[in-house]
């Protein structure tokens, strides 16, 4: 589960409800925590935030607002990225038939690619991607729908994706085997790398 997006939630609870799947969070504390406890002060919700492993406020989210017995949660809290999200995930389960991955859909390719590195000695596993929303831009933020609250801010949204595809590439800069090898090599649209170039030309204070 991943970031400042509390869809991941209710699409993770909904999924264990309709197939008694259990649920295993990875998130411990890292320089991204501060916005998932933002988005649920924002919302109002019932959760202690402020000092705590994300993993900790998505279970107790599940727990109090999803009816999702604390029995089928498992909780990974020490990784701080997405590559340890992966790893530490890999040290705490054996050989499941499958993984069906949520995550910030501005993450999900990678988050893919670090489950993909991490997983590797266990063929037999197919890993699933599920984002659990596809953004809708509105004029002033990014959310689930016209009719749902606030995701992201324009200038973060586009901030996230210009750094999403940096990190996704293979060469110098980037998370590639040509890169600091973080994850295999992914391949990205042409269209995609397009849009990229434009939207950093457009907006280069927003590269991180």
């Amino acid at each position: 589960m991943g970031s400042a997006v509390l869809e991941s939630v209710e699409v993770a609870a909904q999924f264990h409800h309709d197939t008694s799947a259990r649920i295993l969070i990875s998130g411990g504390i890292g320089h991204s925590t501060h916005h998932l406890d933002t988005a649920v002060t924002r919302r109002g919700l019932p959760v202690e935030v402020g000092g705590r492993p994300e993993s900790h406020v998505f279970r107790d989210l599940l727990t109090t607002q999803y009816a999702v017995p604390a029995a089928a949660i498992q909780v990974e809290d020490q990784s701080t990225n997405c590559g340890e999200n992966a790893a530490f995930t890999r040290h705490l389960i054996n050989e499941p038939a499958a993984l069906l991955l949520i995550q910030d859909p501005t993450m999900q390719r990678r988050t893919h690619a670090s489950f993909e590195r991490s997983f590797a000695d266990l063929p037999g596993t197919r890993l699933i991607s599920h984002a659990p929303l596809i953004p809708w831009i509105g004029p002033n933020f990014v959310s689930a729908g016209p009719d749902r609250p606030e995701i992201w801010s324009l200038q973060r949204f586009r901030s996230l994706i210009l750094g999403e595809i940096q990190r996704l590439s293979d060469d110098p800069t980037g998370y590639g085997p040509a890169g600091r090898n973080f994850i295999d090599h992914v391949d990205i649209p042409a269209p995609v790398v397009a849009a990229h170039n434009q939207l950093a030309t457009a907006h280069p204070h927003l590269i991180r």
